[in-house]
């Protein structure tokens, strides 16, 4: 073995172990040549010493010779066949060249020889984690904190790897015992951060990035994070100050950029604030197109994280968003010819379909107790199996009983969680025909994947009830009863009309009855509910909302709580300036109820006199919830399906004297019915005859089930033609 050791001068005298020592103490204090020297004279003194070679090699691995520290390593192995540290540390040389099943093997043999080696364990485990094996990473990082209890580095690490499970709450638990036990740990902080954001726990994460910042005040992961915390909490100002500061580190720097020019307030004060951000979003846009070229430098793994971002709040709005969108995908589009390539491939239609079941995929980060899982689990669970082979693709953090059903309906049910990179090969792996994204906009990953082409025919529906832009997305599903005469207009996909409310929903079952004094609202007076999320609620509500309450003096609106304290407080001081402006008498007119559980939300839907639908973002899920419940809606329906769900409803159950016509008549219609008890019955009465036509309908199912076969068979006969033609 060739080996760069030097001979001892004759008559030198010779300590091998104190030259080991000294060797040890210059090592640790990075000064590597001093202790390449030492080491090699205790070599020369006693050459059968395996620890001497594994710290020679350490030496050589310290000054990025890896092969010369292996063949060091390999020595020390020849010497003792037993070497835990030896084998451990050969190991981590095979991780650094990309060898990892060669790294694990030694991992392994380290283990075999010392099973109590938690430095092994949990080198073990970031091999197998970058493997993709998340559950053996999991058992191994445990054993490392097991037998080390105060491991930090493994707990961070297996808090990564509970946060790539989805099991964030455990996630958050290793976080902050690695802080306990190294309370400036930069990696433990980011890392509680983002696993408190995940929980909507926006404020307590922003509590923790902002320490982050204080031991690493140019970390601008920590940054971009700590940005999007205070965004997702109406603190724009300083998102955007923070943002700004992540540019100044690092100009190409793809999330911060994004953030920077197209973050958007979750309330606005005014209607001429909303276009004033409207305006300043557009030329963001433009912006961002123009330094498409510079972002294009960055490592593929960079550009998919920083896409991280859906524009959620634009369609709240309530404008026209098809150029918008389109744009912004257009430049999605664009990064990921570079980051991910192969994913945004045309994929053929499989021959071998037509003899065996189509198989239809199902992506979402909502398959769970929500508005997105219940609108739209049936499409999973009701589609016929002799036709259909179900896979479902779970990409939410997220797991309850509605996800089990998901899970239980389908062929093959997946929980990916992580980088879409790998999410997008997962599913293109499966070889589906139809792929179906029940929302794009909700969520952040969603909307990249939307953004590939995954299957040979794609399809969004109406979870976010606006065009996704996607060039690779081909069809839209909508309600036919919610969308308006020139709706094609609307989207850049191929609209695809459904009967009905355009899904199979089962009627809420109604819980026990409770008294208004059980939520502490008043007994005498006449309750107006607005059910929808605070940010929802466009300004232009505003005014009708004061005139119902200047007709009825007996009036109240009730709303929810936002799952941020500062949106609702944002969303209070407009409500009451208008009060203050409009010079009315305040006298207990809005009553704010904290967020509760689905069942006591009924409650409170029966024991109000009427739901209130907002303009431009109509209700879905809680104008179901609201009609089962008996209470009567009025909506005046908008220019886009998002603000005519309600409409469709009603319009389905023949309720058409909830359906105003214009700002006066909308006002009228909700007065009359907080003063009219007769006319309130009545309708009432309607509402329990009619909701059948809404409820449990199996149309839709039907319809959708006929569209599938038809798209295949004509991307089928398209493929045909092409080939023959060629």
């Amino acid at each position: 073995m060739q080996n760069k050791i030097q001979p001892i001068p004759i008559g030198a005298s010779i300590h091998p172990e104190a030259f080991y020592q000294l060797g040890l103490k210059t090592f640790n204090s990075k000064n590597f040549e001093h202790a390449e020297n030492y080491f090699n004279k205790a070599i020369q003194a006693d050459s059968r010493q395996p620890h001497y070679w594994l710290a020679f090699g350490l030496v050589s691995q310290a000054q990025g010779k890896v092969d010369e520290a292996a063949r060091y390593f390999c020595k020390a192995l020849e010497l003792n066949p037993n070497f835990a540290s030896a084998y451990n540390q050969l190991g981590t040389l095979y991780q650094i060249k990309g060898s990892l099943d060669e790294a694990a093997a030694n991992f392994r043999l380290a283990l075999k020889s010392l099973p109590d080696f938690p430095q092994a364990w949990n080198n073990l485990g970031n091999v197998l984690n970058l493997q993709g094996k998340i559950d053996e990473a999991t058992v191994a990082f445990l054993e490392a904190v097991r037998l080390k209890p105060d491991y930090v580095l493994a707990y961070n690490n297996l808090g990564s790897a509970y946060q790539s499970q989805a099991r964030i709450e455990e996630a958050e638990g290793c976080y902050r015992k690695s802080i306990e036990f190294q309370p400036n740990d930069i990696y433990a902080h980011f890392g509680l951060g983002h696993a408190l954001i995940v929980q909507w726990k926006m404020g307590e994460a922003e509590k923790v990035l902002r320490r982050a910042l204080v031991f690493d005040p140019d970390n601008i992961q920590v940054l971009n994070n700590l940005a999007y915390s205070l965004t997702e909490q109406g603190k724009y100002a300083e998102a955007a100050t923070v943002y700004q500061r992540a540019l100044s580190l690092k100009p190409n720097g793809l999330k911060a950029f994004i953030g920077a020019h197209l973050v958007l307030p979750a309330i606005y004060f005014n209607t001429t604030e909303l276009f004033a951000v409207r305006k300043r979003y557009t030329e963001g846009l433009k912006i961002l197109r123009g330094n498409t070229e510079n972002f294009l430098e960055l490592e593929p793994k960079e550009l998919l994280s920083g896409l991280g971002w859906a524009n959620f709040y634009l369609a709240y709005q309530g404008q026209d968003d098809k150029s918008l969108q389109v744009e912004y995908a257009h430049f999605v589009a664009d990064i990921l010819q570079v980051a991910t390539p192969d994913l945004m491939l045309p994929i053929e239609q499989d021959p071998a379909a037509s003899e065996r079941r189509l198989r239809i995929g199902f992506l979402s980060s909502f398959m769970r107790d929500c508005t997105v899982g219940s609108y739209f689990k049936s499409w999973v669970t009701s589609l016929n199996r002799g036709i259909f082979e179900i896979y479902c693709y779970h990409i939410g953090h997220i797991q309850d009983q509605v996800t089990q059903e998901f899970s239980h309906a389908a062929d093959c049910y997946k929980h990916l969680v992580g980088d879409v990179g790998y999410i997008g090969r997962q599913v293109k792996k499966d070889q589906l025909d139809i792929l179906v994204y029940p929302e794009v906009g909700m969520d952040q990953g969603a909307f990249v994947l939307a953004a590939m082409r995954l299957a040979p025919i794609q399809c969004a529906a109406w979870g976010h009830p606006v065009t996704t832009g996607h060039a690779n997305m081909d069809y839209f599903f909508s309600s036919k009863l919610m969308e308006p005469e020139n709706a094609q207009a609307h989207y850049s996909e191929q609209l695809i009309l459904l009967e009905g409310i355009g899904t199979y929903y089962s009627k809420p079952v109604l819980p026990s009855p409770a008294k208004r004094s059980d939520f502490s609202l008043p007994d005498e007076r006449v309750l107006y509910l607005c059910p929808q999320s605070l940010h929802k609620i466009h300004p232009d509500n505003d005014r009708l909302m004061l005139e119902i309450l200047a007709r009825n003096k007996n009036a109240v609106l009730v709303f929810f709580q936002a799952t941020d304290i500062s949106i609702t407080r944002a969303f209070m001081k407009r409500l009451e300036s208008a009060l203050n402006e409009s010079g009315m008498e305040k006298s207990g007119q809005i009553k704010i109820l904290p967020r509760m559980d689905h069942e006591n939300y009924l409650r409170i839907n029966m024991l109000c006199d009427v739901m209130l639908d907002t303009l431009h973002w109509s209700g879905g899920n809680t104008t179901l919830d609201a009609i089962a419940c008996g209470l009567p809606v009025v909506t005046l329906p908008g220019a886009f399906m998002r603000g005519r769900q309600s409409y469709g409803m009603l319009k389905c159950m023949g309720l058409n004297e909830l359906i105003a016509h214009d700002h006066k008549d909308y006002v009228e219609i909700a007065t009359r019915l907080g003063t009219d008890r007769a006319w309130h019955q009545q309708i009432v009465q309607q509402i329990t005859t009619s909701s059948d036509a809404i409820f449990a309908v199996e149309t839709p199912l039907r319809q959708m089930e006929q569209f599938f076969a038809a798209a295949f068979n004509a991307r089928s006969l398209s493929s045909a033609t092409d080939n023959n033609g060629n």
